[in-house]
């Protein structure tokens, strides 16, 4: 009887989540990320490669993420050792990219790479530590705090090469800290693995959405924006888009895409829709499909 009852009380709470599930409009299943090709900027070596100021970086093995050596920076804060005019100060570590292709980072959508963050304080400051990308010098460069470090966890930082200006020339990688965000003599130990970029091996539509999750039913078209990724540049691939009603095709429309954002019309007017819940679908050829929803309205002007 305890076990009847326990299943119908399970059965019951699965059907709550799942009609709330079901009438939250802007709700998107999760997907399993598309294949990714990746290319190693900087392996786990500390040398030549890095040069460090008020701080020490070496191979470790200590803190591993697949079992593979990693790269150690290590920091002990220190508020009165520092540069003469600045004894508190940016303990740094850079590294120059010299090789062309690592340079030109135009063919592909991320920079990313996992860190491991330890420290004797009890947690992190706001911002514990930042990445500088010289594009091509510090004066033209990309600085982002890397707010997303959590103490004892291996987290992976992503960044879309699309928000680094001037990623077709990126000369120079620092991560620096802010001593005045510390206090004397806490340490800081940050693990380092897979400094890489990254790219869709496949055509990969993102950002989908339509312009309005709300428009009126006699509208004439529907607006969609998408984000093209998974395809060099200079190449099309064709991408089909439709409204769907109860997995049914009312409208549909395909077009020619190249890499890059994009907005798409779906036709409404010969179809003329009813007022209801929709879904907007779209495919690249040879990728997944992306999904959104839409709800279409009466219009008072009808």
């Amino acid at each position: 009887m305890k076990y009847v009852a326990f299943a119908s009380s399970l059965s019951s709470r699965l059907l709550a989540v799942g009609l709330v599930l079901s009438a939250w409009p802007g709700l998107r299943a999760a997907a399993a990320e598309p294949p990714m090709e990746k290319r190693i900027l900087l392996g786990p070596e500390a040398s030549p490669p890095w040069s460090v100021a008020e701080s020490t970086v070496e191979t470790s093995s200590v803190r591993t993420r697949t079992g593979k050596p990693v790269l150690h920076w290590h920091i002990t804060v220190d508020h009165f050792a520092g540069e003469l005019k600045y004894p508190i100060g940016w303990p740094r570590a850079n590294c120059a990219l010299r090789d062309a292709a690592a340079r030109d980072w135009s063919q592909w959508d991320y920079f990313q790479f996992w860190v491991y963050t330890d420290t004797t304080r009890t947690a992190l400051p706001r911002e514990p530590v930042g990445l500088t990308l010289y594009t091509p010098d510090k004066q033209n460069g990309y600085l982002r705090p890397l707010t997303e470090l959590a103490k004892g966890q291996w987290v992976q930082v992503r960044i879309p090469v699309s928000q680094v200006p001037r990623h077709q020339d990126v000369r120079l990688m620092q991560f620096h800290i802010s001593e005045s965000q510390y206090r004397h003599e806490d340490q800081l130990d940050l693990y380092f693995d897979e400094i890489a970029l990254a790219r869709y091996a496949q055509p990969t539509l993102l950002e989908f959405a339509p312009e309005g999750d709300v428009t009126f039913a006699d509208a004439k078209q529907l607006p969609l924006r998408f984000k093209l990724a998974g395809v060099k540049p200079g190449e099309r691939v064709q991408v089909v888009c439709e409204l769907r009603k109860g997995g049914t095709a009312v409208a549909q429309t395909a077009v020619e895409a190249v890499r890059g954002p994009q907005r798409v019309t779906v036709d409404l007017s010969r179809v003329k829709p009813e007022a209801g819940e929709y879904e907007v679908v779209a495919r690249a050829a040879g990728g997944a499909e992306a999904a959104a929803r839409v709800r279409l309205v009466e219009s008072p002007w009808k």
